[in-house]
């Protein structure tokens, strides 16, 4: 090996040990906690990735899949949303009827458990529209509620990230106790579809390794159940501003709900991936076979129809000075450089680079500091929390 081509692999062995390329960010701190946090999230994600690796699709999915994402690409370009996404997203109606609240418990939380229908339906000529309509579980809404009983008080709308979706999870790594408990905040956390109790299987399953068309209308229906929660707690619960947050997934999402409503008093966006088609890429590629272009399977179809769908391809409806993002300069799931893109898209707001990993933020204190420093920014001093 030449002296040009060592330095060119030691080069690609150090990019591939950073999770990016960037120049400009933070350096991070080499000590043995940072190896802990950075082998146990490539740990997790290799993990994530064991099926794919054994796996070659087969003749019927790779057919699915090309049909699918060439139909949606001119379906998506016939109908304008390509070039204007926000068109892609309908205005849902307000949730007035069907809801059920009864109390529940997780933990040493106890807490409202929200139920209502979704009623959300992929356009009538989406590819995959009747697989997704019979996901049974999709079509029930689920939310974890913590509300305080005395008054009218902000809140805040959480989302979980992916894999999670129970209230055992949610409530710890959503900072809903926290900001309940600790700032006398009303938090109402939104699962997902495809998560916790409106998963098929495992918790996220289905949702990135199952073709585009899920991602999508994952994306959609969330944003749509969302928005309908937001709606529900100003006109029901009489709320004087409300803010949403999410980590991971549910950062993605919490910026696709800041570009969909103009109405927000903040978004925390938490470890949050900013572009599905690429971070799926950087993941996937090098699984599978070189031939996958040979089959038609190309990325080029599946970043534009994630388009639609992609916090990037609109502008932020949030005031820049409550734009609020966190991200770990040793995250393996969700790379810096995609966290520095969401960044950038929003002119470079108020922004933490803490020194760890996507798994290890419910641990880092500046974090939950930085939460808290959001919240007080954002809502100023809430009236004290009755105890009990």
């Amino acid at each position: 090996m030449s002296l040009r081509a060592g330095r060119r692999a030691a080069g690609s062995m150090a990019e591939w040990v950073r999770g990016h390329n960037e120049t400009d960010l933070p350096p991070v701190r080499q000590t043995p906690q940072a190896a802990w946090k950075w082998l146990f999230d490539e740990w997790s994600i290799q993990l994530e990735l064991a099926t794919a690796r054994m796996r070659v699709p087969d003749g019927s999915f790779r057919q699915r899949l090309r049909s699918e994402l060439a139909d949606a690409r001119g379906l998506y370009a016939e109908r304008g949303w390509l070039a204007d996404p926000a068109s892609y997203h309908r205005t849902p109606p307000p949730l007035d009827d069907g809801v059920t609240i009864r109390a529940a418990s997780a933990g040493d939380a106890d807490f409202w458990h929200v139920r209502f229908p979704s009623e959300f339906e992929p356009w009538p000529d989406e590819p995959g529209r009747e697989r997704w309509m019979d996901y049974r579980p999709v079509r029930t809404a689920h939310a974890w509620m913590l509300q305080h009983a005395d008054q009218p008080r902000p809140w805040v709308v959480a989302v979980n990230g992916y894999r999670t979706g129970e209230p055992e999870m949610d409530m710890w790594m959503l900072y809903a106790q926290r900001l309940h408990r600790r700032w006398g905040l009303n938090v109402i956390a939104v699962v997902l579809p495809l998560h916790g109790p409106r998963a098929i299987g495992v918790s996220g399953s289905r949702v990135i390794h199952a073709g585009a068309m899920n991602t999508v209308f994952t994306v959609a229906q969330g944003a749509w159940d969302i928005r309908r929660v937001l709606n529900w707690v100003r006109n029901q619960h009489e709320a004087p501003a409300v803010a949403v947050s999410g980590i991971s997934l549910g950062g993605y999402m919490a910026a696709m709900i800041a570009a969909l409503d103009d109405d927000l008093a903040a978004v925390i966006a938490g470890v949050p991936e900013s572009d599905l088609a690429r971070g799926t890429r950087r993941q996937v590629a090098p699984l599978l076979p070189p031939y996958y272009e040979q089959w038609g399977l190309s990325w080029e179809p599946y970043e534009q129809v994630l388009s639609v769908v992609s916090p990037l391809s609109l502008p932020c409806l949030v005031p820049a000075d409550r734009r609020y993002i966190f991200a770990g300069l040793l995250d393996r799931w969700v790379r810096p450089g995609n966290v520095k893109t969401l960044w950038e898209h929003w002119d470079r707001p108020d922004m933490l680079w803490y020194q760890g990993s996507h798994l290890s933020y419910p641990f880092e204190r500046e974090v939950a500091r930085y939460v808290d420093r959001a919240a007080v920014e954002t809502f100023g001093s809430q009236p004290p929390v009755p105890r009990h």
